[in-house]
């Protein structure tokens, strides 16, 4: 039997987390015709503009380590809001992914928020329809959109 866990992310898991975040970004670099080194330095690149920018937007977040058997597997980034819970970003390392980790991940959520009466807000990419979809599954709705995003919603109490 597996164990799953989060922990506060530390300084030292910076590697890691840059390793998951290339990971999981390569495939939008599949047919891009730059080297292997330009590459490298675009990922790393956003990797660094994507913790800025989200440590500037919700700057009481919680960054949380996900942990298989005591070994990181994935991110979980969380900001407390007035009345709500919000996922500021999920990823589970795509050699893990359709293992039911991010499905245990969101339903432990789902848990606390329930007994806390708040919704569940997150936002997606258009380009991302694998993720609207696994979000659609464990019952978050698009309540809005704009260009790039979904901003979608889970509550104990469907919107009508």
């Amino acid at each position: 039997m597996s164990t799953l866990a989060v922990r506060p992310a530390l300084p030292l898991d910076e590697i890691f987390l840059y390793e998951l975040y290339a990971a999981v970004s390569a495939p939008e670099f599949v047919l891009a015709p730059i080297s292997a080194t330009q590459k490298e330095e675009l990922i790393r690149m956003q990797f660094r503009g994507q913790m800025s920018a989200y440590t500037q937007m919700y700057p009481n977040s919680c960054y949380h380590i996900v942990l298989l058997d005591g070994a990181p597997v994935g991110r979980l980034w969380l900001a407390p809001g007035e009345g709500e819970f919000h996922l500021v970003d999920i990823a589970v390392h795509p050699r893990l992914q359709r293992k039911g980790i991010g499905t245990v991940l969101i339903q432990l959520l789902q848990q606390e928020a329930a007994k806390a009466r708040f919704p569940i807000r997150s936002c997606v990419f258009k380009f991302n329809p694998g993720s609207l979809r696994f979000h659609q599954r464990l019952g978050f709705a698009i309540v809005r959109e704009d260009e790039m995003h979904y901003y979608i919603e889970w509550r104990t109490v469907p919107l009508l």
